[in-house]
């Protein structure tokens, strides 16, 4: 133990950092794969298939970016607020 650093609150910093900067990013990421995966474009006659995976992909999409504006937005309030 330091006299200068603190190191349990340093983890928890850094723990915090982690997962808001990284895990937001990853979030965001799953978002856009979802969309894109979402966007099904079927060749054949048929195409049944298509409109519950472009549903169901949107909808992921919508949630995850969600996610990542509350997230967001938590911080500036955090950073604001204090």
């Amino acid at each position: 133990m330091s006299q200068y650093i603190d190191f349990a609150v340093l983890w928890k910093v850094l723990l915090a950092g982690l997962l808001g900067g990284a895990g937001l990013v990853a979030v965001y990421a799953l978002g856009l794969a979802a969309l894109a995966a979402g966007r099904v474009y079927d060749t054949s006659d048929r195409g049944s298939g298509t409109s519950a995976a472009r549903a169901a992909g949107t909808v992921v999409a919508v949630a995850c970016f969600g996610l990542v504006l509350a997230g967001a937005l938590l911080g500036l309030y955090v950073m604001l607020t204090k």
